[in-house]
């Protein structure tokens, strides 16, 4: 997924000093456990801060940088959510923290495979295995750190501005992937075709589907969006071809959206299993 300009960026020289700033604890301490200290010591509240990864431990258990130009970012919400980008595809999940203790659950993420870099998807993976095995946390001044069970450092972040989000409602937001085959794959919209999503704050949504337009009631939460029965116009298009199975793929994943979330300028629709089925970028 191309990264716009300006987003989740990070000062080069502050990237620098933070990632020799990690290292040199890595290589005094083994990044083996928690200062002793940290017994006393007041966790800081995550909800509303936003982090870049800097390290992560790797399959061999050395630590080593993310991909230049793919650095996953996350970003604490304000009601138990988490979110932001693996690299390339969009993740959301819930969290806990009960002092410096952390819990990460039912990760949803975006499925786009490229094949622009490689062992980006390697690192996705990894990212996610090591942000739900963490179990606590703890905050130096502009540096985040999760650790695992053991005590070992698995994730070192730093402090990002939390980036500038999109509202909801009124946005034009343009479909960009959605799942097909059941949830098991995913697919950028045909070439040549626009299909857009609008939610009114009347409780109405409306768009394009590819070929018809469409509209329908919603329901809407701080994180939960349900839509009541969709209604489209009948006009059968022939070209691009595929078109019309797209359309029916989408209207029927637009009628089974239980949730949303919305990093930077994406909108993320997600299902009643907690999968993202529906991608879409703001439109400027």
């Amino acid at each position: 997924m191309r990264r716009r300009d300006g987003r989740y960026t990070l000062a080069k020289l502050a990237f620098l000093v933070v990632v020799v700033a990690c290292l040199f604890s890595a290589g005094h301490s083994g990044g083996t456990g928690i200062p002793q200290d940290d017994a006393d010591r007041i966790a800081e509240p995550l909800a509303g801060t936003a982090w870049n990864l800097v390290t992560l431990r790797a399959d061999d258990g050395s630590i080593t940088a993310p991909l230049p130009g793919a650095e996953p970012l996350i970003i604490f919400g304000e009601s138990g959510t988490l979110s932001g980008s693996a690299g390339c595809n969009l993740y959301s999940a819930s969290y806990r923290i009960s002092g410096t203790r952390i819990s990460v659950e039912s990760i949803a993420t975006t499925g786009a495979y490229p094949a622009t870099k490689d062992g980006l998807m390697q690192q996705e993976s990894r990212y996610r295995e090591l942000l739900i095995a963490a179990s606590t946390y703890r905050v130096d001044t502009d540096r985040l750190v999760l650790s695992g069970p053991s005590g070992r450092d698995l994730l070192i972040f730093s402090r990002a501005e939390e980036p500038r989000t999109v509202p909801l409602l009124t946005t034009t937001w343009r479909l960009t992937h959605y799942c097909t085959g059941g949830g098991n794959a995913v697919a950028s919209p045909i070439q040549g075709t626009n299909v857009t999503l609008i939610l009114d704050d009347d409780g109405t949504l409306s768009g394009s589907a590819g070929c018809n337009a469409y509209s329908a009631a919603y329901q809407l939460n701080e994180t939960g969006l349900t839509v009541e029965r969709v209604i489209a116009t009948k006009t059968s298009c022939t070209e691009p071809a595929g078109i019309m199975e797209q359309e029916h793929a989408y209207l029927a994943l637009i009628r089974s959206a239980a949730g949303y979330r919305i990093v930077g300028d994406a909108l993320v629709i997600i299902d009643g299993n907690g999968r993202a089925i529906l991608l879409f970028t703001a439109e400027p």
